[in-house]
């Protein structure tokens, strides 16, 4: 049962001199350390010895015998967790007016993609939120080529590894630095900046935390071989005993005599000087570049919070008084925290494998590790892809559930409506029967109904409700009238409120008494002529007799 339970964990931290892996063992007690190894696989014989394999040259060749001493050694291959070097990649900060985590996923290659050397069907697009307050968003955001990712996997596959995720390497440093902060004495996590280093053998890559989060990553392409070559340079040594008395004197030659009279101290803090100056225009850099964070810090203007701190890690760092000297030269506190799930053996903590114990704990899913994640789309994980593929399956479940359900819900309501609508239909036909007693055959009640109305309507009109008839305008027109005047009626419009009369007469005086006669009928308002005339044959005189209708309850 206990086998069952633990899950066993690799990071794998790929250099271009050894390969280190970190094994780690989750079960229901926490973690716990399984293991560090390391495959040497860099070669010393060559003068220029920063020319021999550039960092992450392996990826285009493979490393030689990986797979023999992943087998000898018999590491877990169940989650395997790499990571790409941030040199290679392009970095970019993004901020958002919003903080719906959500919209990422989708929004964040659009927001990128003007800033990139390359298309957006060409690379691989992922983010680390910085922060996330104020109703803003602060993002990291990187871009892989889909063409170095792909030869990264086959390479990878070759050794028969088949990685769970492939992350960043400085964000790997988050992982590390976060689990520290949270392992250590000190409640919670400082909100003050932490610059954490991992020193390697070509390059060395550089993580600056804000309140926890990965805030500004750096590679710079320095590390412990340009420290061997320059000692080899300036001694004339092979490179084999460069690399010696590097480990012998470091920084602190003076207890060294043979080695101190050949001023190797001195020469490697010579060699330094481009490092150092990196590292200060590194800090700078960040500082004038940072995005001000969302919420506020008290007692700061603009929000940030000063760099108070750096840690360093990988097999550079090791080199006897650099952590003291880096202080002094960047004026910063130098505190290099050892994890307590580390080895408590004689051995002790190597401060090498941190970059791998940031991999394994970003496979272990600690609270707050790193999302990113390379391994998407078309290079997704075969786990993730049967996981995707269970979701489709549940989605699709799903969706058929809700169908069914709506389809009974839509069954329901229809059979409701329908019994409604033949209660309706049984009023409506009762209401009419009691409405229109003579219609004996009813078909379609409304239909009728309208046709009913329209002929009771046709008939008010004609003989009256209360307002003018056409019978009773006509009436009262023929009463009106002079009783010498004849008038032969050639058009008579009877319109709501107004009427219009056109006819002939034997002279104008005529007209003038029809009109006069006309007007003192209250009735009968504003009676106006017009168009009168004398017809061709100089008999007749032909009007046009217009009229406003009062109501006739007013008359």
């Amino acid at each position: 049962m206990k086998s069952i339970m633990v899950q066993p964990i690799m990071g794998l931290d790929l250099g271009s001199s050894s390969v280190k892996a970190v094994c780690l063992r989750k079960g229901w007690l926490g973690l716990e350390w399984a293991g560090g190894y390391t495959h040497v696989t860099g070669i010393l014989n060559q003068r220029d010895l920063s020319r021999i394999q550039g960092p992450f040259d392996w990826a285009r060749e493979g490393v030689p015998g990986l797979k023999e001493w992943i087998a000898e050694h018999q590491l877990p291959m169940d989650r395997v967790v790499v990571s790409l070097p941030a040199h290679l990649i392009s970095l970019r900060t993004l901020t958002l007016p919003f903080n719906d985590v959500r919209k990422l996923e989708k929004l964040v290659p659009f927001e990128i993609e003007a800033l990139l050397p390359y298309p957006l069907d060409e690379v691989v697009v992922d983010y680390e939120v910085i922060d996330a307050t104020g109703g803003k968003m602060n993002l990291l955001a990187a871009a892989a080529p889909r063409g170095r990712v792909k030869n990264y996997l086959e390479q990878l596959a070759r050794a028969g590894i088949d990685p769970e995720a492939v992350g960043l390497d400085g964000l790997a440093l988050m992982n590390l630095a976060r689990h520290l902060l949270l392992d250590s004495s000190a409640p919670g996590i400082p909100a003050a900046g932490t610059a954490v280093l991992e020193i390697g053998a070509s390059k060395t890559v550089v993580c600056i935390l804000r309140r926890g989060q990965a805030a500004f990553i750096r590679t710079i392409l320095w590390g412990g071989r340009d420290l061997t070559a320059a000692l080899s340079d300036a001694c004339g040594i092979p490179p084999e005993e460069a690399e010696e008395w590097k480990r012998q004197a470091g920084l602190e030659d003076s207890g060294i005599s043979r080695l101190h009279q050949k001023g190797v101290s001195q020469t490697i803090r010579r060699a330094l000087e481009p490092f150092i100056s990196e590292l200060v225009r590194t800090v700078h850099v960040f500082e004038a570049n940072e995005p001000v964070p969302a919420a506020m810090m008290p007692g700061q203007a603009d929000g940030r919070a000063p760099l108070t701190e750096f840690s360093l890690y990988g097999g550079g760092s090791k080199l006897k008084g650099l952590e003291p000297y880096l202080a002094s030269e960047l004026g910063i506190q130098a505190v290099t925290r050892a994890p307590k799930i580390a080895p408590g053996n004689e051995t002790g903590w190597d401060p090498a494998f941190g970059l791998g114990l940031g991999l394994a704990l970003k496979g272990a899913r600690q609270t707050g590790g790193s999302r990113m994640n390379f391994r998407k789309g078309e290079f997704a994980h075969g786990r993730e892809a049967t996981a995707s593929t269970a979701r489709v399956r549940y989605l699709w479940i799903g969706a058929l559930l809700v169908a069914a359900v709506a389809a009974v819900d839509l069954y329901t309501q229809y059979t409701l409506q329908a019994s409604q609508y033949r209660t309706l239909k049984t009023e409506v036909r009762e209401q009419f029967r009691t409405m229109f007693p003579e219609v004996k055959n009813v078909v379609d009640e409304v239909q009728q109904a309208k046709t009913a109305v329209a002929e009771m309507r046709k008939r008010a009109a004609l003989f009256g409700t209360g307002d003018w008839t056409p019978l009773q305008l006509m009436a009262e027109l023929t009463q009106r009238m002079p009783p010498a005047v004849k008038i032969e009626v050639q058009d008579l419009v009877i319109e709501s409120g107004r009427l219009r009369l056109e006819a002939e007469t034997d002279s104008f005086e005529s007209v003038d008494r029809v009109k006069a006669s006309l007007g003192q009928f209250e009735a009968f308002r504003d009676v106006t002529v017009s168009d009168a005339k004398v017809s061709a044959d100089q008999s007749k005189v032909r009007f046009r007799l217009t009229m406003t209708l009062a109501p006739k309850d007013l008359e």
